[in-house]
């Protein structure tokens, strides 16, 4: 069965940076956390990157990926 989290939130720069501090924090332990949900990360995954621009909205997302 497919499990799904998702997080979403208003923030500012600083908040951002903080968060992104976190998940580094949390990625050098071997994890990251999605809401409560622990996600352990194997050794080796997919990164991907996107940036999108279009009229009057600017885009990036993060992607982790791998097989289990």
């Amino acid at each position: 069965m497919a499990q799904k989290e998702k997080v979403e939130k208003l923030t500012n720069k600083e908040g951002l940076i903080e968060y992104l501090r976190t998940l580094l924090s949390q990625a050098e332990e071997g994890y990251v956390l999605v809401g409560d949900k622990k996600i352990e990360l194997p050794e080796s995954f997919e990164l991907e990157i996107k940036y999108k621009e279009d009229d009057n909205k600017r885009e990036i997302k993060w992607e982790i990926e791998w097989k289990i």
